[in-house]
């Protein structure tokens, strides 16, 4: 359960997010046209990109979760920029709703919530105490 530390936090994080930029690489097509409001208003591409952006923040989460200790400066920063991507989704959706379609908007939205939820779980960890480092 995510909700249990920080490193578990930090590792959930990692799978959903390269989960979804593995997504969103593979089917960027698709995706764009299901989130458009028309043909061609979302250009796959974007989802290419966010993708491998996706990918690289999944990469730091999971280098960072690994670690013993955990770097708090890192988990802080990690999820200062989650926090910071659920504020700029709904600004996103706004500036872009003419060209999202419902769908579009309802996925956002539940990229939304879910990246909320993990702000919280890595919130909570950052907030226990962490273990001392086993000594040699």
């Amino acid at each position: 359960m995510p909700w249990k530390s920080l490193k578990h936090a930090l590792l959930f994080n990692a799978v959903g997010t390269a989960l979804l930029g593995v997504l969103m690489i593979v089917d960027a097509g698709v995706i764009a046209g299901l989130a458009g409001a028309h043909a061609g208003a979302v250009p796959p591409l974007i989802f290419t990109l966010g993708g491998g952006v996706l990918l690289l923040f999944a990469a730091d989460l999971a280098f960072v979760g690994t670690r013993e200790p955990i770097p708090q400066g890192m988990a802080k920063l990690l999820t200062l920029a989650d926090a910071a991507f659920v504020i700029a989704i709904p600004v996103a959706m706004i500036a872009a709703a003419p060209l999202l379609s419902t769908l579009g908007q309802f996925l956002l939205a539940d990229l939304a919530l879910v990246t909320a939820f993990l702000v919280w779980c890595q919130w909570r960890g950052l907030r226990q105490p962490q273990p001392a480092p086993a000594s040699s």
